[in-house]
Parts: C-alpha cells; sequence; structure tokens
C-alpha cells in the first residue's frame, strides 16, 4: 500500500512537534478511527496531529502500540531537543 503525504500548512509553530500524521497515514487510519481506538475523539487527534496538545501517560502508549512504534518516534523532536528540557 502506497500513501502520498501532504504538506501541511499551518499558521502557527507546532508547540509539540510530531510524527503522528504520517503514522497514521502509513497505517490506513483516519483521524476518527485512530481517536476510537485510544479513547479519544477525532477533534482530539487533529489537535495532537497540529502539535496543539500532546497525548500523555498511557494514552501515548496505546496510540504508539496502535500505530506500531515508540512513543519516543512519534515525538522526536521534543525528545531530541534540549529545549524542551531547560
Amino acid at each position: 500500500m502506497q500513501c502520498q503525504m501532504t504538506p501541511r500548512d499551518s499558521k502557527h509553530e507546532p508547540r509539540y512537534p510530531n510524527a503522528i500524521r504520517e503514522y497514521r497515514l502509513a497505517a490506513g487510519l483516519g483521524q476518527g478511527q485512530l481517536g476510537a481506538a485510544v479513547g479519544r475523539s477525532r477533534a482530539t487527534v487533529s489537535g495532537w496531529e497540529r502539535g496543539l496538545s500532546f497525548p500523555r501517560g498511557i494514552v501515548l502508549l496505546r496510540l504508539a502500540k496502535r500505530l506500531n512504534t515508540l512513543a519516543e518516534s512519534l515525538y522526536y523532536d521534543i525528545y531530541a531537543a534540549e529545549q524542551y528540557f531547560d
């Protein structure tokens, strides 16, 4: 299965840069489907993808499991950038 990545046009700088959208598309899931799988709404998933909010605790672990990756992989910039640890 091949999926085409579309650029995200946004008027704001994401607070939490992430790769959730790319993993979701690669898994062939819609935002609503992913939200239902982790117990959250489509709007919540949209906020995560746009970097407006951050899934925490068990939800982050469920998200990573459903997308067949590690939690660290979803938020590579947060774990790699020292600015988040000041």
